[in-house]
C-alpha cells in the first residue's frame, strides 16, 4: 500500500530510515501482513520486514522478508542513519530508548501526519475490502432481526455473541468488542456489555466486521416491545439528524460543519449528544480524518462514520451509524442495514 509514495516522502526530506515497531498499524498497512510480532525498517530505496519464528514467512512484493535472530541489533546498527523517522504515536518509550542505543546520533522525526495522510485516501483494493467487512456486518444485523423473535437471546452479552458468531462463520473477524446496551445502559456511548437481561425498551447495538484487516462501523437500534409515541418520535428525530448530514456530504465540506448540521436538527435534545459525529475507519477503526479539526474536509475515497447520539442520563440512549464515503460524484454508504425502527415483541 502506497510504499513507493512513502519512499518519495523519505527521500525529499532526506530521512535516511523509518522504523516501526509491532503493533503499529503501518506495519499492517505497507506489508498487508498483521505479525505477531515484527519490525518494518524503510529507507528510501529499500524496505525489510522482521519476523520472528511464529510467524508465517509471506512472500510481499517490493519488501524483504527476514527472520528477527538475536543478531538483528548488531546487523541492523551498521546502518549509518543521520536521520531517523519514527511513529511517535505508536511507539513506546522502551522501543525509543532501544533505538537511540542503536542510532546514539541519529536524529529522531515524527512521521504521524504524513502517515495519516496517506492511509486516510483508501485504495480500490481497501475500498473493496471495507466494503466487504460492511456487508457482512448489514447481514449480521438482519439475522439478529430474525433471530431475537425466537427468544433465544436473553441477556445483552447473547446478542453481541451472536453478531460476533455470524461475522465469525461468514468469514470475517470482529474489529473491536461489540457493545449490546439496552434500556439506560445504552444512555452510555460506550457501554461494556453485560448480562443484563434484555426487556422493554430500546436496544442499541453497535458493532462491525474486519475483513482482511480492514474494518466496518455501524450502530442500529432495535425496540423491544411497544414504544411509546414520544419514543417513536425521538428514534424519528435522530434518524433525520443523520440523514441531514448524510445529505451534505459532498467533496470540500468541513466534517465540523456536518457535525453542526446534525446537532441543530437535535433542536432541544443536542445538549444530549455527547461525542463527535463520526470519526475516520479503515485498518483502526478510528483513524483520520479527525472531525473536531475544522480544517479537515470531505475528499475522494476517505472512508468515515456518521453517527448522531442522544443519551438521557439513567433512562435510555439512541444512536444510529452508518460507514460510508465521497467518491468524487455521490456519497456512498457500505453499511445498508435497514434504519427503519425495528419492533421486537416483548414482556
Amino acid at each position: 500500500m502506497k510504499l513507493q509514495e512513502f519512499q518519495t516522502y523519505l527521500k525529499n526530506n532526506r530521512i535516511d530510515l523509518a522504523l516501526f515497531v509491532h503493533p503499529d498499524p503501518t506495519i499492517t498497512y505497507f506489508t498487508q501482513v498483521k505479525p505477531s510480532y515484527a519490525y518494518l525498517l524503510i529507507s528510501p530505496k529499500t524496505a525489510e520486514l522482521y519476523l520472528t519464528s511464529l510467524d508465517h514467512f509471506p512472500t510481499i512484493k517490493s519488501i524483504t522478508v527476514k527472520r528477527l535472530t538475536k543478531k538483528w541489533k548488531a546487523q541492523t546498527a551498521k546502518r549509518k542513519v543521520k536521520t531517523l523517522a519514527v511513529h511517535k504515536e505508536c511507539i513506546s518509550l522502551a522501543s525509543s530508548e532501544r533505538l537511540k542505543k542503536l542510532w546514539p546520533n541519529a536524529k529522531l522525526v515524527d512521521v504521524t501526519e504524513p502517515l495519516a495522510r496517506l492511509r486516510q485516501h483508501k485504495t480500490p483494493e481497501e475500498l473493496r475490502n471495507i466494503a466487504l467487512a460492511c456487508h457482512v456486518t448489514s447481514r449480521a444485523f438482519t439475522a439478529l432481526i430474525q433471530e431475537l423473535p425466537r427468544k433465544t437471546l436473553n441477556t445483552e452479552q447473547d446478542v453481541a455473541l451472536f453478531l460476533e458468531k455470524y461475522i465469525r462463520q461468514h468469514g470475517g473477524e470482529v474489529a473491536f468488542p461489540t457493545i449490546a446496551a439496552v434500556g439506560k445502559n445504552a444512555a452510555t456511548p460506550h457501554h461494556i456489555t453485560s448480562i443484563q437481561k434484555l426487556h422493554r425498551g430500546f436496544l442499541v447495538v453497535d458493532f462491525g466486521a474486519q475483513y482482511k484487516n480492514y474494518c466496518a462501523d455501524m450502530t442500529r437500534v432495535i425496540f423491544l416491545g411497544t414504544p411509546t409515541a414520544q419514543e417513536k418520535e425521538l428514534y424519528t428525530l435522530l434518524l433525520q439528524a443523520q440523514e441531514n448530514a448524510l445529505l451534505a456530504v459532498k467533496k470540500g465540506k468541513t466534517f465540523l460543519s456536518l457535525d453542526t448540521i446534525s446537532r441543530k436538527t437535535l433542536g432541544k435534545y443536542e445538549k444530549y449528544f455527547t461525542h463527535s459525529l463520526g470519526h475516520g475507519i479503515g485498518l483502526e477503526v478510528h483513524e483520520a480524518p479527525l472531525f473536531s479539526d475544522n480544517t479537515q474536509t470531505v475528499q475522494p475515497n476517505v472512508v468515515f462514520t456518521i453517527e448522531p447520539g442522544i443519551y438521557l442520563p439513567q433512562k435510555l440512549g439512541l444512536r444510529i451509524e452508518d460507514t460510508l464515503y465521497f467518491d468524487g460524484k455521490k456519497t456512498k454508504i457500505l453499511t445498508t442495514a435497514s434504519k427503519e425502527l425495528k419492533i421486537i415483541p416483548w414482556k
